[in-house]
């Protein structure tokens, strides 16, 4: 590490900076630094958390979250739709961005929803594209061989290297510790038409259910995050420098320049503000929430939000911090027989003494893995009658009318997948918790020496849109982050169908049998669908997967950035921020450096030929 001065003195003079050392940021900062005779620097707001346990140790996962030096612990503005509900928006501080604190699953789209990329208008951008890119990062192993004898029961397969990478940086293996509750939510599952999936990372579906990969290695027994995976291993390049504690600014383009030719960042350390330069380019991986923001104060967005700022309008995009995108959760809470071994014990010093010496002996026990290794993604007619999925039909075609352009093209590609009887793209998710789960709107009902089961449940693709825009022009004040949840009236009832779903789940063999009772929803939140959309809203959760605020669509249909990248009005800025999930993003950081690379390859050849 260096200090400001020297990583913004003449003698540094970088090629490209990178603006964000988050997931996307460190991935685009270690493949660009390949090449010896390229200077890269990254600006990373927060720290470099190097060997923290409540980072490393997959068991402590969400004990970051909400902690100031993990998490910026951004929060909705009042839902206007969910009873003024402000929902915690986690987003990960540190030298590894949201790969630090997410859930660690690494689970992918269908090959159709890949492919809907490209349909929007973004030649390259499909599904084999994105497989190649994602392989390229991955370390896939297989299941430990004291999982061989129950890997059928567990949905656990050999990784068939046509789907998955395997000498890639970033280490993807199964669990290695299974709640109790795993297989018998997987058999009721099925009772209730849900097939197993062994293999959900082929592109052929995501329907059903599936233990997922997960970023952790299982040989190790530790997460693997993007600056672990990417950063640590070549920190050592003398091309390759980067700054922690470095807040950015705005962007800075060169005087009069059409399109804006971008030549530095202007960042904040320690509450002194500096300038650091950029010979080819910037490169803005700031997440779903602050790539946005740095854009507005750059002066790059809708010109109303940025004259209400007193900001100066160089490009008038309109597109920015618009389409803000993320599922709508809600959980349901059961008691179960307190003889099943759940998390709830590791209240209990005794049990959490033990499973803390079975991980540092042997590497095993539930802080060994992921939380929650089962998820169970359904289509619309697992979880709804026929006449319920008739009139979301008819519903969905009223929105498709009233749309503007850009909407209007990506509801009509989730109209086709929703009328689809046997769609290969889910519509609804469900996701068990091996204890007591809740959104932070609803009570806390656990009681000491009991133990419960949770289960989360969502919307895949909810069709109310949001946004987050800038309410001020002082970088360090937090955006205005509006979800917009349930602006469209079909995922309130989506969401309602999901989370009765879930208490079929719970009532059904041979989970059944080990239910003592229901925590929540309530009797009384039951009482009618009325009440229990209130206890949906009441308890409003979003998944922590922002999206779409720097869409990649033509710039007429509300585009930030083109298919390469390129902001609309710039000709060297380019924005790579979150998708869903992260193995989607790794893979688009990984195309996308591949992409700076091959253009100054041309350019090079341009050149030498010329």
């Amino acid at each position: 590490m260096m200090t400001p001065d020297q990583f913004c003195s003449q003698d540094m003079r970088f090629d490209y900076v990178v603006v964000g050392g988050g997931t996307a940021g460190l991935v685009v900062a270690s493949r660009l630094s390949e090449d010896p005779e390229v200077r890269v620097g990254v600006l990373e707001a927060g720290e470099w958390h190097r060997d923290v346990e409540a980072v490393t140790v997959p068991g402590l996962t969400g004990t970051t979250l909400g902690d100031p030096n993990y998490d910026w612990r951004f929060t909705s503005v009042p839902q206007k739709y969910s009873n003024g509900r402000r929902v915690p928006q986690p987003r990960g501080k540190g030298l590894g961005g949201s790969s630090l604190i997410n859930f660690t699953g690494l689970n992918r789209a269908s090959a159709r929803e890949y492919d809907a990329i490209q349909d929007l208008g973004n030649p390259g951008w499909n599904w084999q594209e994105m497989l190649k890119c994602m392989k390229k990062g991955e370390r896939t192993q297989p299941p430990l061989e004291e999982r061989q004898a129950t890997a059928e029961s567990h949905l656990l397969v050999d990784p068939d290297p046509r789907w998955h990478g395997t000498s890639g940086p970033l280490a993807k293996g199964y669990s290695t510790y299974f709640p109790a509750l795993h297989v018998p939510i997987v058999d009721a599952l099925e009772s209730l038409g849900v097939k197993k999936n062994f293999e959900p990372n082929d592109g052929t579906s995501t329907v059903g259910s599936h233990t997922i990969f997960s970023s952790v290695d299982p040989q190790t027994a530790t997460r693997s995050h993007s600056s672990a995976a990417y950063y640590e291993p070549c920190k050592d390049r003398p091309n390759l420098k980067v700054l922690p504690g470095s807040l950015a600014s705005r962007i800075r383009f060169r005087q009069g320049s059409h399109p804006l030719v971008a030549e530095g960042v202007e960042f904040l350390n320690a509450g002194k503000q500096y300038l650091v330069s950029a010979e080819r380019e910037i490169i803005l991986c700031a997440g779903a929430f602050q790539s946005p923001q740095i854009l507005e104060l750059s002066g790059i967005g809708k010109k109303e939000v940025l004259s209400s700022c007193g900001i100066e309008t160089l490009v008038d995009l309109p597109g920015v911090g618009e389409n803000l995108q993320d599922h709508p959760y809600i959980c349901t809470v059961y008691e179960i027989d307190d003889n099943i071994e759940t998390i709830d014990a590791a209240a209990e010093p005794a049990w959490f003494t033990q499973q803390r010496k079975l991980y540092d002996e042997e590497l095993k026990g539930y802080l060994s893995s992921n939380l929650s290794p089962l998820y169970a993604f359904l289509p619309s007619k697992a979880f709804a009658s026929v006449e319920q999925v008739k009139r979301w039909k008819a519903q969905f075609q009223t929105c498709i009318l009233d749309a503007p352009s850009g909407l209007k093209k990506q509801l009509a590609i989730q109209s086709k997948w929703f009328l689809e009887p046997d769609s290969p793209s889910a519509e609804g998710e469900v996701i068990p918790f091996n204890g007591y789960f809740v959104t932070p709107g609803l009570p806390i009902k656990m009681e000491p020496g009991k133990r419960y089961s949770s289960m989360l449940c969502a919307v895949m693709n909810p069709l109310s849109r949001g946004s987050v825009h800038i309410t001020s022009s002082e970088p360090t004040a937090p955006p205005a982050i509006d979800p917009n949840c349930f602006s469209n009236a079909l995922d309130l009832e989506m969401l309602l169908a999901v989370l009765k779903f879930a208490r079929e789940v719970y009532e059904t063999s041979p989970i059944r049998q080990h239910v003592v009772r229901r925590i929540m929803p309530t009797v009384e939140d039951y009482r009618t669908d009325d009440t229990l959309k209130e206890y949906i809203k009441n308890g409003l959760g979003c998944v922590y997967h922002p999206v779409g605020t720097a869409a990649m669509m033509p710039q007429n249909d509300g585009g930030v950035v083109d298919p390469e990248l390129k902001v609309y009005g710039t000709k060297n800025l380019r924005v790579q921020i979150a998708a869903h999930t992260q193995a989607t993003v790794y893979g688009i950081a990984e195309k996308g450096a591949d992409i700076i690379k091959e253009t100054y390859k041309q350019t090079l050849t341009s050149c030498l030929s010329s």
